[in-house]
């Protein structure tokens, strides 16, 4: 018996791989050095960032995500279409609930500052995995009210 997957598992799959297989330019390569962010108060320490206290005296740096806010360089883009106005407020709700849960894990998974034009919103986010969750959650409550393309830097939700 052969399974068939739907276009949407199929892109859900290649957005898993896409994010699994993501290389950020911005976090440093080498030797991992215990730091905290000067910025947002996080701290490397034993090689990953997080929230939990560090030692005072460790140097003071700029987190990766801290970087890409201040540079306006986003790791991937959320761009929602179509009836989105009537949903607004929900929809951001669920990205900042989404932001909130994805960053009291991991600090470098943030969204950045939210355009809204005329007739589309733009979502910029600083890592891939932060994206990847709120379009799940978007997915998860409109179901076949929405279209999701994804991209390598870019996935578009348009409401039909």
């Amino acid at each position: 018996m052969v399974q068939r997957l739907s276009s949407r598992a199929i892109a859900f799959a290649r957005a898993r791989r896409a994010a699994r297989d993501w290389v950020d330019s911005y976090r440093p390569s080498g030797k991992p050095y215990p730091a905290i962010c000067r910025q947002c108060g996080a701290a490397e320490w034993q090689g990953t960032w997080r929230w939990e206290p560090a030692p005072p005296d460790l140097p003071r740096v700029l987190c990766p995500a801290c970087e890409r806010i201040r540079d306006g360089a986003a790791a991937h883009v959320l761009e929602l279409r179509g009836e989105l106005p009537r949903w607004w407020q929900e929809v951001r709700g669920m990205i900042d609930t989404v932001e909130r849960a994805e960053m009291a894990e991991h600090p470098l998974e943030r969204v950045m500052p939210v355009t809204t034009h005329e007739d589309y919103v733009l979502v910029p986010t600083t890592g891939m995995h932060v994206a990847r969750r709120i379009v799940a959650a978007i997915v998860r409550r409109f179901r076949r009210q929405v279209q999701v393309r994804f991209d390598d830097h870019c996935t578009t939700i348009e409401w039909l």
